[in-house]
């Protein structure tokens, strides 16, 4: 796999490009990255408080280590309209602020009183959004936007359109069609000029320890050299790597060096080596790992498994739950996105410790949980939730 820059593109200073025409929608442009961008990092740790992707770290862990989120009943702080997401609201949050996504918009949100503060956008909304410093990233049509107080700060153009962003430090991983190649594109975080470009189509999933996970398809993953896009591993197993076609996109995990996926079947791979440690029958789309048990819901019910050797800890009870969206956990609970609302369970014993479900008959989104509370899509509505 080829992943260098070519040398006959000219040397341009980032100023240059940016100045250019504004946005910084290179195309196939690939110029070399030690000449316009700071030196890459892949520095994956994520502010306290902050939840600014799917899964809340590049791992996709969907861990909140250091929380005070409500383990008791809970009461909405706020609850904002925002609009039609089309399928479902996500929201994810960074710098006081909530980012979500409608059918055509990027929406941020104030995280204390839950006020608009501005929209962008009027092109299909794809993936997204993604909180990196200062604003968001989010895909719409055939383009990643970087966007800061409703202005966008670079465009990258793309000519198919794409839902995966997976932010790693001062690197954005997107699998774009630039031209007529397919490949996956390491774009800079600041300017959203490429770092360079794996020939092969590979779609970026997850990120710890220097290797990049992908997918070229079902049944395949992949481990890649996150600074250069070549290939380390390859491995292939039946329903690996997820069911990433869903909406929801149902994808890996990756906690203690290793990655946990599949659909019928639960593997866990060692991340280095791409070997397969252990396999068990947890069947869920929906993960999440604090490192010690690995938490696995589908509609109906949660399981938690020993991260170690894939065996059973405790397993709801059939059917307690409907319409699983999302999971995310901390030391104290696992927090289940469902129809209309979260529920909160006990880490240790699977107990519900609340349930918060609204009016609306609308589906519910996956949480986000930020300090003391705790951020769900419903319907068209973003609510911010406390302990009463």
């Amino acid at each position: 796999m080829s992943a260098d820059p070519p040398s006959s593109q000219p040397t341009l200073s980032r100023r240059q490009l940016l100045g250019a025409g504004g946005f910084a929608a290179l195309g196939a442009w690939y110029v070399r990255p030690s000449e316009f961008t700071d030196e890459q990092s892949l520095d994956s740790t994520v502010p306290d408080n902050a939840w600014p992707m799917a899964g809340r770290t590049p791992s996709r862990s969907g861990y909140a280590p250091a929380s005070d989120a409500p383990t008791n009943e809970v009461r909405a702080v706020w609850q904002t309209d925002v609009g039609d997401p089309g399928f479902y609201l996500s929201a994810t949050v960074r710098d006081d602020t909530v980012y979500t996504t409608t059918r055509n918009e990027l929406v941020a949100l104030d995280a204390e009183r839950g006020t608009e503060r501005w929209r962008f956008g009027k092109e299909f909304v794809q993936g997204g959004p993604v909180a990196i410093e200062g604003g968001a990233c989010y895909s719409a049509g055939v383009s990643l936007y970087a966007v800061a107080g409703g202005r966008a700060e670079w465009k990258f153009k793309t000519t198919s359109s794409f839902s995966e962003i997976l932010p790693v430090g001062n690197t954005i991983f997107i699998p774009a069609r630039v031209g007529s190649s397919d490949g996956l594109v390491a774009l800079d975080a600041g300017s959203g000029i490429p770092r360079w470009k794996a020939t092969t189509e590979w779609i970026p999933l997850a990120y710890a320890n220097d290797v990049l996970v992908g997918t070229g398809g079902s049944g395949v993953v992949v481990g890649l050299d996150a600074k250069t896009g070549e290939k380390l591993w390859e491995l292939s197993r039946v329903g690996l790597p997820g069911n990433i076609s869903s909406p929801l996109r149902f994808g890996p995990v990756i906690a203690n060096g290793t990655l946990f996926g599949g659909t019928e079947t639960l593997y866990a791979v060692d991340l280095q080596a791409g070997s397969v440690q252990w396999s068990a029958d947890a069947v869920g789309p929906w993960m999440a790992s604090d490192g010690d048990a690995v938490y696995r819901a589908r509609d109906g019910h949660v399981v938690a498994l020993n991260a170690s050797d894939g065996s059973m800890r405790w397993e709801t009870s059939a059917n307690a739950l409907t319409v699983v969206s999302g999971l995310a956990v901390t030391d104290d609970a696992i927090y289940v996105g469902v129809d209309s609302g979260v529920v909160a369970l006990d880490t240790e014993t699977g107990d519900e410790l609340f349930a918060f479900r609204s009016d609306s008959t609308a589906g519910g989104g996956p949480p986000a949980v930020v300090g003391e509370r705790v951020y769900v899509g419903i319907g068209e509505t973003i609510v911010a939730l406390e302990e009463a």
